[in-house]
């Protein structure tokens, strides 16, 4: 670890806590389909399938493919610019999405909402590797990450609350509108910084000469030492979290017997207190246990899936309403830890001329094949099981969910014996 790395300038600081806004209404625009699903079928009957594949690849194959020429494009020109026309033009389509009257039109404005959120992750995630340097990436990627937990506790109440009062309609243009005046805010306070020396100064350093075109910069990714071992580790992950994130509201409605409102406030404490909790004590632990050891950023996120497994299981499976709190809790807390250690291990491995289109390309892999994988293959399973079991069938669905956590633990686990302390030292 690069212990010399600069403190952090009130303006950066001022500028990470916007993305991770930004970060926060992503998540919030992807998800509050599955919030809403409820109310959705009541208007416009859509099978479980067909909602897996509104929530799966419908969204997440557009943003994938988008993510990596936008990535590119980032690593080039003004990755803030590239951030607040994605944000503006999403937020629009979240806006558009409640005059949908049809599958059709609901499937148009997935991937509407693929093509502009494809904008935020890669350019913002890269945005911070180049502004914060050493032990600070780290607790940086955590703010960062916590802003998708934060969102959720704060908007799906309100999501709830106006879905109740006025229809899911009217949830989504209060959305559009929120995601605008971010996007203002964006213009006004973040600006771009780096730390390395290596980019953005005068020369052209190598990693940008080697990365002159979009396929030989991802050929260069792909051959980076632990890349190709973490995206298939984060598959596995990412699996768990599409599958549940997408699932769990509709699992609170048919098989806990709770409201869309009552979810919402419910899920919303939860994903949001709880995952902020998680977020910020990864980092932090992370941080110090990297100050013996560089392989704990391979080593936490591994003990965290095996902690996610019997979380899972107890809230799938617990009949008391204490157990499966519990067990929400646990699996809230862990899977937020998860994600600022995998984002900070991937930019470690990275060259700073790399990092947004290194970002891309590992989203590509982690959502056109994890989240468009789990929420599709439960809405298939419950589809097929629904005749014979009702809404039981949901609940054996999700056991998906904590057989992808098992296999991404050992994934990890064979990333660390493959580290040495110099690859996995953010600099």
């Amino acid at each position: 670890m690069n212990s010399d790395a600069p403190r952090p300038s009130p303006r950066a600081i001022a500028s990470l806590l916007v993305l991770s806004c930004i970060v926060g209404l992503n998540t919030v625009d992807r998800n509050m389909l599955g919030l809403l699903l409820p109310q959705i079928q009541q208007e416009i009957h859509i099978s479980d399938m067909m909602l897996g594949v509104l929530m799966g690849p419908a969204f997440m194959i557009v943003y994938s493919v988008c993510s990596l020429p936008i990535a590119w494009l980032a690593d080039r020109t003004s990755r803030r610019g590239i951030i607040v026309c994605g944000l503006t033009f999403w937020s629009l389509v979240t806006a558009a999405t409640g005059f949908a009257q049809n599958l059709v039109q609901l499937l148009a404005a997935r991937i509407g909402l693929g093509m502009g959120e494809a904008s935020n992750m890669a350019p913002a995630s890269a945005l911070i590797g180049d502004t914060f340097g050493g032990r600070y990436r780290v607790l940086a990627m955590a703010v960062f990450a916590a802003g998708g937990p934060v969102a959720i506790m704060i908007c799906y109440p309100i999501i709830g609350r106006i879905t109740a009062e006025q229809g899911w309609r009217a949830a989504y243009a209060f959305m559009g509108l929120a995601g605008l005046g971010v996007a203002t805010l964006t213009l006004l306070i973040v600006r771009e910084s780096r730390v390395d020396p290596a980019h953005g100064k005068a020369g052209t350093p190598v990693a940008t000469q080697a990365a002159s075109g979009i396929w030989r910069a991802t050929r260069q990714v792909a051959g980076t030492p632990g890349f190709a071992l973490l995206c298939l580790a984060s598959v596995m992950v990412s699996v768990n979290f599409g599958a549940m994130l997408a699932w769990l509201p509709s699992f609170m409605v048919r098989l806990r017997g709770l409201d869309t409102a009552t979810t919402g406030a419910l899920l919303g404490t939860y994903k949001g207190l709880v995952g902020v909790a998680g977020s910020i004590a990864g980092g932090l632990i992370v941080t110090g246990l990297m100050r013996f050891d560089q392989r704990w950023l391979a080593w936490a996120p591994m003990l965290f899936c095996l902690g996610i497994i019997p979380a899972e299981l107890m809230l799938l499976f617990a009949d008391a309403p204490s157990w499966w709190h519990i067990g929400l809790a646990a699996d809230t807390l862990l899977m937020s830890a998860i994600t600022p250690c995998l984002f900070a291990l991937l930019l470690s491995l990275l060259d700073s001329g790399l990092r947004a289109t290194g970002v891309a390309l590992y989203l590509l892999i982690f959502n056109l094949v994890g989240q468009s994988i789990g929420p599709l293959a439960v809405g298939m399973i419950n589809d097929q099981l629904s005749a014979a079991w009702g809404t039981a069938a949901l609940r054996s669905s999700l056991l998906i969910a904590p057989l992808s956590a098992a296999a991404g633990a050992a994934l990890l686990l064979a990333l660390a014996a493959r580290l040495d302390t110099s690859q996995a030292a953010p600099g």
